[in-house]
């Protein structure tokens, strides 16, 4: 009996230690992954963002006159192109926001809209709208919350941001986020069904999608939703 007890008694603390150890190890990855979010380089995140095949998370965000602009409300017009920026003080971005309005009819031709992103307020935003004289939406994300859906934040190393602030751009203070964090100068092309079909994803914030390659990739959806028509024509006959 007392052997019988004895062997119980030894078999709960086993169970006890392999429940701990295990309730510890979970403990110690989900410590590593916060840690590896809180600290995710651009390389990283070019890596890791939604892709094409993945659903785009749904926004609704101001534009440069404080109007609400819903994702939903853009796709029941045709295909989105969603490009996110860093900010009215990033040179590139501005250039590129530039690029893409001189190719904004091509693009509109192709049954499709631009919205332009940053974690800029409204009245910033209206300034790069202002600047760039870009026809399309600018939208203010607060905090960078629909960029983190997308996956896109990464932050910036301590000598980069302290050099940024050398160059007047605090982020934390102009962004107002617990740590200077920015976009991937990331573009994605979205179909009407909400679903990525093109995602450039560079780390490298001075590289950004060309306006053909969009160009490009919205022909070849309309010529494939074209085709899918004609087949459901011919199968409904």
């Amino acid at each position: 009996m007392t052997k019988r007890i004895l062997l119980i008694g030894m078999c709960m603390l086993a169970l006890s230690f392999t429940a701990f150890s295990q309730n510890s190890m979970e403990k110690e990855t989900m410590a590593k992954d916060t840690q590896m979010m809180k600290t995710a380089t651009a390389e990283v995140v070019s890596k890791t963002a939604l892709s094409v095949g993945a659903k785009m998370p749904s926004f609704r965000l101001s534009d440069a006159n404080g109007k609400t602009v819903a994702s939903s409300d853009l796709l029941k017009k045709g295909n989105l192109v969603v490009v996110f920026y860093r900010g009215a003080w990033c040179p590139y971005c501005n250039l590129y926001l530039k690029k893409l309005q001189n190719n904004v009819s091509q693009i509109q031709a192709q049954n499709a809209a631009i919205v332009a992103i940053s974690v800029e307020n409204p009245d910033k935003s209206l300034s790069v709208a202002q600047k760039n004289k870009v026809s399309f939406d600018v939208l203010s994300d607060p905090k960078l919350e629909t960029a983190r859906k997308f996956g896109i934040v990464y932050q910036l190393d301590s000598d980069t941001n302290e050099k940024y602030k050398g160059y007047g751009i605090d982020l934390v203070r102009q962004n107002e986020t617990a740590t200077p964090d920015l976009p991937l100068s990331a573009t994605y092309i979205v179909n009407q069904k909400g679903e990525i079909t093109y995602a450039f994803l560079e780390s490298d914030y001075k590289k950004r999608a060309e306006p053909n390659d969009i160009i490009e990739m919205l022909s070849k959806m309309n010529a494939g939703d074209k085709m899918m028509n004609r087949k459901g024509k011919k199968t409904g006959n």
